[in-house]
């Protein structure tokens, strides 16, 4: 919050954004017991006018011009609204707020995605091309990316979810075995703990049983990914390890080729549960995704795939249609 580096300025942030409402909801808190009950109501909406629209306007005047964008607005909006939640009761069954925190949602995707996308992105496909393309609703918090990458975690456990064209090349790398076992220690965990809360509180059993189950679905769905997503060269190198890592780079802009692992710093693991014998170097930055969609730039690469003279061979072929030169070094 407190961007700008100015002292006076991010102190006055400080106090309009925070101090300022929160003492607002606090007077409020401490008048409800000393008002009539038919005045309590507007109390608590003028508390609550003043920690979201009030809040939001404050934000607005007193931020750079770089700063001002809806989704920062729109998050100061969800923040007062669950101060209010949190500490005034009377403003939880105001159903009124809650469409109207719907609408300002709708409103930010809806301005976000009026944003163009990145140069390059019609050539992208899949998860890589929707993490692309919902950046532009959150660019600065990630949420939009995350819910790309969440939704494809949910897509491979419910379906067979569609991948790139093009030749695949396995990777046994035992990844699957974390997914794997964490299933193992949730069940193992959730049975007698479920038990135990049962005889206690059986609303605290049930929620802790569908989280549980929520938990050990997902990891299958991320094992369901590991099989189904990996390194495939078709029009373009797709470099993925299931969902842990998610992108692509033009054949064109690979500058090399080496077979094993990578003997300098500066390389991403593609695959990290196992020794690299293949390793990419690009002619510019790359992004990858990474877990919950998060972006990673680098200039190269290091893969672990169960064959990795035919991926060598493979991508020496495909590089020498359209920039003939050595492809492997």
């Amino acid at each position: 919050m407190l961007a700008v580096p100015v002292a006076g300025r991010a102190w006055f942030r400080l106090n309009a954004e925070w101090v300022l409402p929160g003492v607002t909801a606090a007077l409020v808190f401490l008048l409800a017991g000393r008002v009539p009950p038919e005045v309590r109501p507007w109390l608590v909406g003028l508390a609550l006018f003043d920690l979201t629209v009030s809040a939001a306007l404050i934000a607005s005047r007193t931020r750079l011009r770089g700063e001002r964008h809806p989704e920062a607005l729109a998050w100061v909006l969800v923040r007062g609204v669950l101060v209010a939640w949190l500490l005034l009761p009377l403003s939880r069954g105001w159903w009124p707020v809650a469409a109207a925190l719907v609408l300002v949602g709708l409103g930010v995707v809806a301005f976000g995605l009026t944003r163009p996308l990145p140069a390059g992105a019609a050539r992208l496909e899949g998860l890589e091309r929707r993490i692309v393309s919902w950046s532009r609703v959150t660019p600065r918090s990630g949420l939009g990316a995350w819910l790309a990458w969440e939704g494809a975690v949910w897509a491979h456990l419910l379906g067979r979810a569609r991948g790139p064209r093009g030749t695949a090349f396995r990777s046994s790398t035992g990844a699957g075995a974390e997914f794997t076992l964490l299933i193992f220690l949730s069940v193992l965990e959730a049975v007698p703990v479920h038990f135990m809360l049962a005889s206690r509180d059986e609303r605290a059993a049930l929620v802790h049983l569908l989280v549980n189950v929520l938990g050990v679905l997902w990891c299958a769905g991320q094992l369901r990914a590991l099989r189904a997503r990996g390194v495939v060269l078709g029009e373009r190198l797709h470099l993925n390890a299931g969902l842990l890592w998610t992108g692509s780079v033009a054949l064109g802009d690979i500058a090399q080729v080496q077979a094993g692992a990578p003997s300098e710093a500066g390389v991403l693991p593609l695959h990290r549960q196992a020794r690299a014998n293949v390793t990419l170097r690009f002619a510019r930055p790359v992004t990858l995704y990474g877990f919950l969609g998060r972006p990673q730039v680098t200039g190269a690469v290091s893969l672990s795939v169960d064959d990795p003279r035919a991926l060598v061979d493979a991508l020496a072929a495909a590089r020498a249609g359209i920039n003939p030169g050595p492809a492997a070094g």
